[in-house]
């Protein structure tokens, strides 16, 4: 998912295309996921008027990652189904060309930016290990949908949200809050046990059927992720680790600490 307007970075440029060590932040984003696994189908989920200039910025930095671009919608929530949207005709055309024989390989779709992905059910093993064939139907695959300004995702990170997900049916990062917790109750305000309290991260990774599922419903504004969309409908949630330095790069001040963390990363 992609579809940032760069408002709170003060930025006349959308936040996802803002430079961390010399190239936009979506490309290190779809990188973490093209070197995870090259076989993954990525769909990148960008405003329509955005394309273009993602276009030139592919050709200026040489980048040649395999992607697709999908056009979003106007909340999150229009995005995510949009990509969901292309990986259902992309299931269809597969099912006219092949008539669901096996042998077409894994799959694995991640929706980076705005949008969503796919993997035919990675294993646990490797990072794909027993990967189911062909792939031709939703419930064969393994959707991630992910934040384009979310970089420094880890590779452990992505291999358990697809290893959970195969077991469990879904996968939703977290990390816990490093500092005190207080909620807002009317004019005042009193602590709550920070034990209790879970930040959310992406990739959020689900099987693809019922994601699909899920996102037939109508926008509702308490939508404030895919778990959220995907509880509506029924799902009980499961909650796998994340990585700290997984952070979404929204401010000035994010993008310098991500500066930083990568520099430590890549050493």
């Amino acid at each position: 998912m992609a579809g940032g307007s760069g408002r709170r970075m003060k930025s006349a440029l959308p936040k996802q295309f803002l430079l961390l060590e010399g190239r936009p932040l979506l490309m290190h984003t779809i990188e973490r996921f093209s070197t995870f696994d090259s076989s993954i189908i990525i769909i990148v989920v960008l405003p329509s008027e955005h394309h273009q200039l993602w276009r030139r910025l592919c050709k200026e930095h040489a980048f040649e990652v395999n992607h697709r671009i999908v056009a979003g919608g106007e909340e999150r929530f229009h995005s995510v189904k949009a990509g969901l949207d292309e990986v259902a005709q992309d299931l269809a055309g597969r099912r006219n060309r092949s008539d669901g024989a096996a042998g077409e390989g894994a799959m694995h779709d991640s929706t980076v930016g705005e949008g969503a992905g796919y993997d035919s059910a990675a294993g646990k093993g490797s990072k794909a290990d027993g990967a189911a064939a062909g792939g031709s139907k939703a419930d064969d695959l393994l959707i991630a949908i992910h934040d384009g300004v979310r970089p420094l995702v880890s590779h452990d990170t992505i291999w358990r949200c697809f290893a959970d997900a195969e077991e469990f049916g879904n996968a939703v990062p977290f990390i816990e809050p490093a500092d005190s917790v207080r909620v807002i109750l009317g004019d005042d305000s009193r602590p709550w046990q920070r034990n209790e309290i879970r930040l959310i991260q992406t990739p959020q990774v689900f099987r693809g059927s019922v994601i699909m599922k899920a996102y037939r419903r109508n926008f509702n504004p308490a939508f404030t992720d895919d778990a959220t969309v995907a509880e509506a409908d029924g799902m009980k949630i499961h909650l796998t680790h994340g990585n700290r330095e997984n952070l979404k790069i929204t401010t000035p001040e994010d993008l310098a600490v991500a500066a930083t963390l990568y520099g430590m990363i890549s050493r």
